[in-house]
Order: structure tokens, then C-alpha cells, then sequence
């Protein structure tokens, strides 16, 4: 009994000692966590966004809202209904992980000296742009929205996983993984445990960098991610989808020149360099085309920007993140768009 108490005590120091080990070494290993208290589930009807006067932490990184629930900080302008652009997108668009005046949005008002409503929550998909927009263009009347597209704004998984964060209480009805994302047996069995009795992904990813660490070393998650992604561009209905969700979005709007299309691209593809890599992106530029919306795409800008600056494609990402930007990449991306911008303001 005394010896197995030992052993137990042992283990447990060991564990202890790893742990800050870890976060002593690899300060850039943020906690994988939203906190629930941010989102009001039907505060665009059928679609979730961030309370008013919200206060939470997204990947370790402190989200403060404003009046309308968009993400500020103390040194963002104040709005001028004559002079503001409004930026709509899901997470990567949110900046979780990176504090507010380094994210894009306010790297861009701060170039643009004008006022920039960040819409933007976790989780969004292509239909919550819709559903949006349809609630705020006309209050805010921008004089640009920019929409930044992810590539799994084509699946409502992301969504998913937020609204049942959010839940006070579990639903009675079981969740089953998506085949497409969950290949295999086994992880498709981990993940119907996890999203049904244990969360203990959830769990370990908020509380043991150590746990985020050895997903790390175990496996290419950035490659992972973006081939399950890829798949929902496999399927032919996804062109006439986004296209048809692309013109509700322009139709919101009282002047259709007034919207601009960012797409971001994933680690992994910057990583390989690879043209095979870029077929949601070729999807999404022609849906882009026949809505005749204008699409910004940055794979060939941020390419570049890692060639001359001859960094990896991972040090603009989070720490084995696929998608989100750390502050190196959301500096690089305000000064791509606000480039972009400008360009556009000399043709016309």
C-alpha cells in the first residue's frame, strides 16, 4: 500500500516536471481551448456570435468585445459611421491565439486610418457569412467588407463543435465523426468517444502543453487537416454551393463593389509549394467568378513573403496549427491586403 502510494506520488512529480519542462521550453504552446462564455447562440437568428461586452480566452489569448460583439482592444479607433470597413471570417479572422492589436483587422485599420468592426467568431462556416451580413451591412453600411475564407468554410464542423461547446447541457442525440474526415476505424472510435462520454481531447489540449507537444511529434497534423479539408472539394456540389452562397452575400450588400474575398491558405500548402495542393482555391476563385465577386487570393503573396524573408512556412503559423496565424503571419497578411487595397484604389 505505502509503495504504491510512493510510486503513485513518484509519477506524479515526473509528470509535474515534464509538464513545466515543456512550457519553459515552448513558450509559443498555447492552450487549445475557446471559452464558452464568449458566444450567444442566436444572436444573428440561426447563427451564434461573441456576447457584447465579452471577455474570454481563444487559444490563449485574451478576446474582448465590444458594444456590438466584435472583437476591439483598448486602442482601436472610434467608429465613424461615415469612414469603417467591416472584416467578416471564422477563427483565423478572430486572430485566436494572438492579442488583438496584432491581428490583421487592427493592423489594418491602423494603415488604413479608418475604422475596422472586426465580425468575425470562431467557428463560422459560409452560410453564418450569410447569415451576417444580412444582419449588419445595412446598420454599419461599410464602405468595404472584407470576408476572409477559410478552406473548411465549406464544412459546418467547425460550427458544430462551438455550438455544443457552448450548450449548458449535452444533447440527448449522439454525434457521429464525419467518415470524410475520420478515415479510420480508430480514429473515427476516439473521436465518437470523445465528442459522446470523455472529452478528454478537449481537456488535454486545454490544460498539458505536453499533450499538444507529443501531437506534434506524433503526427503531421497540418497535412492531416488540410487533407480531410481537401475532400469536401471533391465533391462536385461544393463550386454550386459556394457560388450560390456567394451571390446571397453579394446580394446583402447595397453596393456590390464594396466586397472583397481574402482567402488564407494552410500551412501544409505553403509548406510544399505544391500547384497540386491549390484545388480548393481554384474551386473557390471560380465559384468567386460566377457569383462576380472579387476574389484575393494570398498563396502566391505569402509564398513569397517566406522565400525573401527565407522563413518556413510554420513560423507565420501557431505552434502546429494548420490554419491560424501567429503575429508574424497576421502582420504579413495587413500588409498584403492593405497593398491590395491601395492597388485597387489607383485603378479606379
Amino acid at each position: 500500500m505505502g509503495t504504491g502510494i510512493v510510486s503513485l506520488l513518484i509519477l506524479s512529480l515526473l509528470l509535474v516536471l515534464i509538464e513545466g519542462s515543456v512550457r519553459w521550453l515552448y513558450p509559443e504552446i498555447t492552450p487549445q481551448m475557446s471559452d464558452h462564455r464568449l458566444f450567444d447562440l442566436h444572436k444573428y437568428g440561426r447563427t451564434y456570435g461573441y456576447k457584447a461586452w465579452a471577455t474570454g480566452e481563444e487559444l490563449g489569448a485574451l478576446v474582448t468585445t465590444d458594444e456590438y460583439g466584435f472583437r476591439t482592444s483598448a486602442r482601436s479607433r472610434p467608429r465613424n459611421t461615415l469612414d469603417q470597413i467591416l472584416v467578416l471570417g471564422d477563427s483565423v479572422s478572430v486572430g485566436v491565439g494572438v492579442d488583438a492589436e496584432q491581428t490583421y483587422p487592427f493592423l489594418l485599420e491602423e494603415m488604413l486610418g479608418k475604422k475596422v468592426l472586426n465580425a468575425s467568431a470562431s467557428g463560422y462556416w459560409i452560410a453564418d457569412y450569410v447569415e451576417v451580413l444580412e444582419h449588419v451591412a445595412e446598420n454599419f453600411k461599410p464602405q468595404l467588407v472584407i470576408l476572409g475564407i477559410c478552406l473548411n468554410d465549406v464544412s459546418p464542423t467547425s460550427q458544430v463543435n462551438i455550438v455544443t461547446l457552448t450548450r449548458k447541457k449535452k444533447e440527448d442525440v449522439e454525434v457521429s465523426p464525419d467518415e470524410r474526415r475520420y478515415p479510420t476505424m480508430l480514429m473515427r472510435t476516439l473521436r465518437y468517444v470523445n465528442d459522446n462520454y470523455l472529452n478528454f481531447h478537449s481537456f488535454l489540449g486545454s490544460y498539458s502543453r505536453s499533450y499538444v507537444l507529443l501531437k506534434s511529434l506524433a503526427a503531421d497534423s497540418a497535412r492531416d487537416h488540410f487533407a480531410a479539408d481537401r475532400l469536401y472539394y471533391r465533391d462536385a456540389k461544393t463550386i454550386e454551393f459556394l457560388s450560390s452562397q456567394f451571390a446571397k452575400i453579394k446580394r446583402s450588400l447595397t453596393d456590390e463593389k464594396v466586397l472583397l474575398l481574402v482567402i488564407f491558405p494552410y500551412e501544409y500548402q505553403l509548406r510544399t509549394g505544391s500547384m497540386e495542393t491549390l484545388e480548393p482555391q481554384n474551386i473557390i476563385k471560380e465559384a468567386g467568378r460566377r457569383a462576380g465577386v472579387m476574389i484575393y487570393d494570398l498563396y502566391d503573396e505569402l509564398l513569397e513573403y517566406l522565400k525573401v524573408n527565407r522563413l518556413p512556412s510554420r513560423a507565420i503559423y501557431l505552434f502546429n496549427d494548420p490554419l491560424h496565424f501567429n503575429s508574424i503571419g497576421h502582420h504579413a497578411i495587413a500588409e498584403l491586403i492593405h497593398r491590395h487595397i491601395k492597388q485597387k484604389q489607383i485603378r479606379h
